[in-house]
């Protein structure tokens, strides 16, 4: 083959691979490397949705959002001096960089600037690459909300389980407890996107080069509490630093009261958040449905069931309370210790004898008294739509369940003390299942959901009973809160003075009203204020009436 020949060939070789190359480019991979050249072109950051409005039962507004600025940027693009420089502008960044470097689309660096913080980046910031600054709507609270604020919850930016668990992004915020978190899915609502396009270099060239997919906000949710009648709670709690109050309309399941103290800002949890985990009066703790207490002499009402169920007890059983009640070698005082004589059990409810109920508990017997609420069925939680409620501890056997019993356990357990813990929220629907004759509905605090029922099945006798003597508290002259009568307002109640060994007793009452057709349950607990009658019952009824009056 002589050369030119030879040229000739390798010179058609080249063009054919030309040729095949182009066919392969434009024809065969046209819409993968279009595809490819697009998404390196175009870098999409998300628009996080509105979160819904929160409202009280009246459409008080307690929990909406607003517009604030953030700081975007791709970190692969940001260069160890970008950081620095970013660091030095927004003081600590609330993320690693570690942990982003790879990320090839947008994050956030830092949300909810101030505008004048927003300024000096916007001046600093010119630089770095990539780096997008805009606006992104963050929760607020309104003034009424500090008052329900463990029933509402808080954001926060979602954790790395968080972000795995439900498909999040670095920097997306979540609901971390009360209402927030528990309806966190509707009220999130749906996030949109937005594009910028960037050059190979990483630096933005368009800020707007296709229309953005606007998000959706979330659903406006309505609670089915009162804010106003929480706000007339804490005037009342003003003298006392820790508390709670539970109320429910025990025919509907409708929260209406659900306050906890001391309560916490959730818009400075962040900021303030080692300060409160670290305060002694644990203002995160939600006491409504996690503060576990002994409930003392509301357990009574519990006692009497158990009495007269087993046949221990008859409406006219008479017990002689010489101010002591001795079981083997312990004796139990009775509150009043000169005693109160002869009781049938109305007056023994009504006057809240220790030692007529002690001698209820020891004719009972400890594993009478077990197998007898094992057959109540008495729920371990109120099944309250909110995540996060705590078991309480009564004396079942599923509950006590490895625990060392004696038989004078009973003694203890028969006036609400020894190993019964249980919470406000547990204590009210207790009420509401005395008040409704054996029915009362789950409490829910989202207004128009349909509640599901628990029932105790008992003979409606033996709740007459024990409601007569809930009266007679209030209405009797020698009731533990009969100072508190008043004739135009029909209310039957139970007061309960808890021991507890790490200071002053803590205060119960709980009631529900009115009495010829109960409604409503509230349940009062004052921690380390003494008896029932002093600080949780003129609360309690103070409320209730307000309630009844508003009903008017």
């Amino acid at each position: 083959m002589n050369k030119i020949r030879l040229l000739r060939v390798s010179l058609w070789l080249i063009l054919t691979i030309i040729f095949i190359r182009l066919v392969q480019f434009q024809v065969i991979e046209h819409r993968y490397l279009l595809q490819k050249a697009t998404y390196n072109f175009l870098k999409e950051y998300k628009i996080h949705a509105p979160r819904g409005k929160i409202y009280d039962r009246n459409g008080i507004l307690l929990a909406s959002w607003k517009p604030a600025f953030r700081i975007m940027a791709i970190p692969k693009f940001l260069k160890d001096e970008d950081y620095k420089t970013l660091q030095e502008l927004l003081g600590d960044l609330p993320i690693n960089p570690d942990t982003l470097k790879n990320k090839g689309n947008y994050v956030e660096i830092k949300g909810n600037l101030p505008y004048e913080e927003t300024i000096k980046l916007l001046e600093k910031s010119i630089n770095i690459k990539s780096i997008v600054i805009d606006a992104d709507p963050v929760r607020v609270y309104t003034p009424y909300g500090k008052y329900a604020a463990h029933l509402i919850g808080y954001v926060s930016e979602a954790s790395k389980e968080e972000i795995k668990r439900f498909n999040l992004d670095p920097g997306d915020f979540i609901g971390k407890a009360g209402v927030e978190r528990s309806f966190d899915s509707l009220l999130r609502g749906q996030d949109g996107a937005r594009f910028i396009a960037l050059d190979s270099r990483g630096n933005v060239v368009s800020l707007n080069p296709r229309p953005p997919e606007e998000p959706a906000e979330g659903e406006e949710i309505f609670l089915t509490i009162d804010i106003k009648l929480q706000a007339l709670l804490d005037s009342l709690f003003e003298k006392y630093p820790r508390g709670a109050a539970f109320g429910m309309n025990i025919k509907t399941g409708e929260v209406i009261i659900f306050y906890s103290k001391p309560y916490f800002n959730p818009e400075s949890l962040i900021t303030r958040w080692t300060n409160y985990v670290s305060d002694k009066e644990k203002p995160l703790l939600n006491r409504v449905l996690q503060g576990l207490y002994p409930p003392g002499s509301t357990f009574k009402l519990i006692t009497t069931l158990v009495g007269l169920y087993t046949g221990t007890l008859k409406e006219n059983t008479v017990y002689y309370c010489p101010g002591g009640f001795t079981f083997g070698n312990r004796t139990w005082l009775c509150w009043r210790t000169e005693g109160h004589g002869s009781l049938n059990l109305i007056e023994a409810i009504a006057q809240s004898c220790n030692v007529y109920f002690n001698n209820v508990g020891a004719r009972i017997g400890t594993n009478k008294f077990i197998e007898t609420l094992d057959s109540f069925n008495l729920p371990e939680k109120t099944g309250i739509d909110l995540i996060g409620e705590y078991t309480v501890l009564i004396p079942t056997s599923k509950l006590l369940k490895n625990r060392l019993l004696l038989p004078s356990s009973v003694i203890n357990w028969s006036i609400g003390q020894g190993e019964i813990q249980v919470t406000p929220a547990w204590m009210a629907l207790v009420t509401g299942l005395i008040a409704g004759n054996g029915k009362c509905p789950e409490p829910i605090v989202r207004k128009g959901d349909k509640p599901k029922y628990l029932y105790l099945n008992l003979p409606q006798k033996y709740f007459e009973i024990v409601k007569d003597g809930m009266r007679m508290v209030v209405e009797s002259p020698q009731g533990t809160a009969g100072y508190l009568y008043d004739p135009s307002f029909k209310i039957a109640g139970k007061t309960g003075t808890a021991q507890n060994p790490h200071g002053k007793e803590h205060s119960w009452f709980t009631c529900f009203f009115p009495y010829d057709d109960p409604t409503y349950v509230l349940t009062v607990v004052v921690e380390n204020a003494g008896h029932g009658s002093e600080a949780a019952a003129p609360i309690a009824i103070n409320v209730a009436k307000r309630m009844m009056n508003e009903e008017k």
